[in-house]
């Protein structure tokens, strides 16, 4: 058995430290609490993405298309060797990215053409196209985006990322296909595409219930639950509020005078959604006459393991809780009112009728309360953050 003196493995140690270090760069710009870090990290560890020379990844600049090439080619491990020029007029043989551009063109993940446009600014319809074709992203949900139809050429390659968890709304019913792609975003889409563990374990898609009027459905990427009770429960929610838009606009054709400016409108956002809970949160605003109209949040929270909407008592597992609930709004409130954010708060002493008006995000919880609830409309809606802590 070989002797190693205490110097040569210190030595040794040291070396592959080092390594690690260098292989798992990091960048100035990316806290380890950043919404992309470990997806950064992860890509940059195998090479796949780099920083500038100033040690920052500027992971809030614009990806441009020869960016994107050069990040799929290395995450796909594409030869560089002989591979067939393109003959771009914008993409000399000297292009800094000409081997990537060419290696990515002739792998059919962009269009051949008179010019490759390599600084442009890379598009998230772009972003889904380039994802999909490089990795053979498959999946389908029935999704009704509000600013695609069904007849959006981008679609096809859209609707798998989303049904894989690769990628999301832009908002809850837009997918905005022509907005950039950030450097950040850009990896997180990438690290998703080659690695399941970092990818969306739920994904939620509008539905349209009628003109501008969207609701939830939702899919378990991991095909662990069924969310077909969830699916039909919005789906009956999204006719209750076009039913509900119909009502108003009846009366509206009673009304001479105020009937034209007689209005429903109605949106949602996902706050949470995963393999625990799933928080929809719907905001509606509506005018039948009078000197003003009325907007109000309702919300609905869903325990996946159990399969059934719950209450604030049925999410609180500490038995005092209330209390603790009640004590920290109105510490909040009477802060607010002294800073001139409130005009008036009147104290709550009871949730028994607030159970149901509160919604569930990663880190916390947030109670809110309606225009009149505890305070005048000139208020509108109050609403206070908590950490799940407070009552579990």
């Amino acid at each position: 058995m070989k002797k190693y003196s205490f110097m040569t493995i210190l030595a040794a140690l040291l070396i592959g430290l080092s390594a690690a270090q260098a292989n798992a760069a990091t960048f100035t710009d990316v806290p380890s609490t950043h919404w992309a870090a470990k997806e950064i990290s992860y890509l940059s560890d195998r090479g796949i993405i780099k920083g500038g020379s100033n040690g920052k990844y500027n992971k809030d600049a614009s990806v441009t298309k020869a960016q994107a090439a050069a990040i799929l080619v290395r995450a796909k491990k594409l030869s560089l060797t002989n591979v067939p020029n393109p003959k771009f007029s914008d993409v000399p043989t000297s292009h800094p990215f000409y081997k990537e551009i060419a290696a990515a063109v002739n792998a059919g993940w962009f269009s051949k053409g008179a010019s490759f446009q390599p600084d442009n600014q890379l598009k998230r319809v772009e972003m889904a196209k380039i994802t999909q074709l490089a990795f053979g992203i498959k999946g389908s949900v029935p999704v009704q985006w509000e600013d695609m139809n069904a007849s959006y050429s981008g679609n096809t390659y859209i609707t798998p990322l989303l049904a894989s968890g690769i990628t999301s709304g832009y908002t809850s019913t837009t997918f905005n296909p022509s907005a950039k792609v950030t450097r950040a975003q850009f990896a997180v889409f990438v690290a998703r595409a080659m690695n399941a563990n970092f990818r969306l374990k739920v994904v939620n898609y509008p539905k349209r219930a009628a003109a501008d009027i969207y609701y939830p459905q939702f899919a378990d990427t991991t095909n662990q639950h069924n969310f077909s009770y969830l699916n039909s429960y919005f789906r009956e929610a999204g006719a209750d509020l076009v039913a509900e838009r119909n009502e108003i606009m009846e009366l509206a054709q009673e009304d001479d005078y105020l009937g034209e400016y007689y209005e429903f409108v109605v949106d949602y956002t996902v706050p949470r959604a995963d393999l625990n809970y799933i928080s929809v949160l719907f905001e509606s605003f509506e005018y039948t006459g009078g000197a003003h109209g009325y907007e109000q949040l309702f919300a609905d929270n869903y325990d996946v393991k159990s399969d059934s909407f719950i209450s604030l008592d049925d999410l609180a597992t500490q038995y005092y809780y209330e209390d603790n609930v009640i004590d920290r709004i109105n510490t909040q409130a009477y802060a607010m009112q002294s800073r001139g954010q409130l005009t008036f708060w009147d104290g709550l002493y009871s949730l028994d009728e607030h159970q149901y008006q509160f919604y569930m995000k990663p880190g916390g919880f947030v109670m809110f309360f309606n225009p009149y609830e505890y305070g005048p409309y000139s208020d509108s809606i109050r609403q206070f953050t908590m950490p799940y802590s407070l009552i579990r």
